[in-house]
Formats: C-alpha cells, structure tokens, sequence
C-alpha cells in the first residue's frame, strides 16, 4: 500500500475516534444540578428580629462624595474621608490630595489619614510605606505608634510617630505562633485597645481577629466562619470592626451585609443591622464607635454615615 494512502486511513480512523468521544462525552455527560441546589442569599437576608439590639436614628449626609473612610476623635469630633477631602462635620472641610482610604484621631485632636501608599497627618508629618504593593486600608494610633494596615503587602506597618523605619507585624513566623494574614481582598482592618495598648487586627481569608503585642508578637484569637447569624461569610470577613468601650466588638460585613456584635470571646451578642437594611452588594461599612457607645456605619451605597443607638 502506498503511504499517501496509509496517511489517509489513518486520518480518517483518528477522526471517527475524535467524533466517536465526542459523542459519547455529550450524551453522558453529568446532569445539570437542580434547582434545590441554587445557591441563594435570600434566606440570610434576613435575621430573628429578636436579635435586634439596636435602632436607626437619622443618618449624617456629608458634603463631600464618594465617602471612604470614617474616624470618631475622643472628643466625639466625628470625620468623614471622601474624594479628595476630609470632612469635620459641623466644622470644615479640608481638601486633600487624593481619596483618604482610613482615617484616625490621636488623643491631642492630630488627625492621621491613609492614601494608597503613604500616611499624612495634619501637623504636616508624613510616612512613605515602603513597599511597592501597598493598598493601605486602616489605620490607628497612640501616644507612640501609627499603626497601618497594608492589604497589598500582607503586613501592618508599625510607624514611630518620632521618625524611623517602620516595624512589620503579620509576617508569617511560624515558631513565635504567627500563621500570617490571608487578604484575598482589599479589606483589612485594625484597631488600638485602649484599655491595654494592644493592638487588634482582621485576618479576613481565616475569618478570624486577631490580638498581638506592640512588637507583633500574638496574644490570643478568636474566629467565627459561616453563613449564619453568629459567623462571618464568604471568602473574607470581617471588612471592618471597631472596639466597644467595654472591649466588645462591632463587626461589619460584605458580600452578605450585616453589622453585629461579638463579645471578648467571638460569642454573637447582638445584631446592630441586618442584611434587608442595607443594598445588596455595598463594600466600605467603615464602623466608628464613640466613647458614647453609639455605632456609627460608612454606607458608601447611600453617601451616607447611618447611626445606630441600642434600644432602651
């Protein structure tokens, strides 16, 4: 037989075998999944009304749009970042380069603000990350320390407000019990304890809070994963938490809206507002709380700081 001829059957049989599987593959192939598997948050939207604790009041409309950021100074001088400016309401606008990404007040009034890569305040102090991967997205200070945190290194940056290279803390050390924060997203937040100085931070990938020393050493945790009510959701959560006065935890979500309430222990104490309260879909619930206890919630979707104040 000659080879020209050889190729041909050769082909051809390697088609009919190509066609063959293909056929195959399409009339067995796995059935489509039924309706009873629809994944839908429908049912999460709503929450036990029981487990309400607290009620809206009228919500703070700022001057300034595309709202980012929220800080409450000790005084109860609250301060609202958006584009290009900074916002003290009932006092002035201060006009900024760039959109703030996290704002902090110090017990002497100086106000600290994040941009993507650098810290500003507003004695004219400032601190350059020095990372070329920095998404800056909280921030937080004492009499001593800046402290920020960074969602595209990985890493809280420990800044000294007198000078000096930054300190980083979350660095995987395996050895000193530090497993690292996982950031599948740009949400990472963090806060001060003023009752002993330690330092709290979200690591959101393990849907966990985490407490480390000044010198990033860890001292304990807690972690809640879950759709339901008393657990964080989806792939990152908490985006944002404060600290009560009475060292509780006010605790905001995306993806399934919600804002709560977890005790020292990450036990579910209360719910604040509930997923039907908010559009679908918002990102950016910055939380502030005031040494009157009041919650104060950033809804980016609204332009709007909403309040909420426990029932009596």
């Amino acid at each position: 037989m000659k080879t020209a001829a050889k190729n041909w059957i050769w082909f051809v049989a390697l088609m009919a075998l190509v066609v063959g599987a293909g056929v195959f593959i399409g009339n067995n192939r796995r059935k489509e999944l039924g309706k009873s598997f629809d994944y839908s948050l429908a049912e999460y939207r709503k929450v036990d009304p029981a487990l309400i604790k607290y009620q809206e009041l009228e919500p703070i409309v700022p001057s300034i749009g595309n709202i980012s950021a929220l800080a409450i100074a000790e005084n109860g001088q609250l301060y609202i970042g958006g584009e290009n400016a900074i916002e003290t309401i009932g006092g002035e606008t201060t006009v900024v380069e760039g959109t703030p990404t996290c704002l902090a007040v110090d017990s002497e009034g100086i106000l600290f603000y994040g941009l993507q890569n650098r810290v500003e305040s507003s004695d004219g102090r400032s601190w350059n990350v020095p990372s070329g991967k920095a998404h800056l997205t909280s921030i937080d200070v004492d009499e001593w320390y800046v402290y920020v945190a960074d969602a595209g290194s990985r890493r809280i940056w420990r800044f000294n407000k007198a000078g000096g290279e930054p300190f980083e803390i979350g660095k995987k050390d395996w050895a000193n019990g530090v497993r690292g924060f996982f950031i599948p997203s740009p949400f990472f937040d963090l806060a001060i304890s003023r009752a002993d100085g330690s330092l709290w931070a979200v690591n959101p990938g393990h849907h966990a809070l985490e407490n480390y020393r000044p010198d990033g050493m860890p001292l304990s945790s807690w972690e809640a994963s879950g759709m339901r009510i008393e657990g964080f959701s989806g792939c990152c959560n908490p985006s944002h938490f404060a600290l009560l006065p009475d060292g509780g935890f006010v605790t905001a979500e995306k993806g399934l809206p919600r804002v709560k309430i977890h005790n020292v222990d990450g036990s579910l104490r209360c719910v604040v507002a509930a997923p039907d309260q908010f559009e679908e879909g918002v990102e950016g619930l910055d939380v502030a709380v005031g040494e009157d206890g009041i919650i104060h919630v950033l809804d980016p979707s609204k332009n709007q700081v909403r309040i909420f104040e426990e029932k009596r």
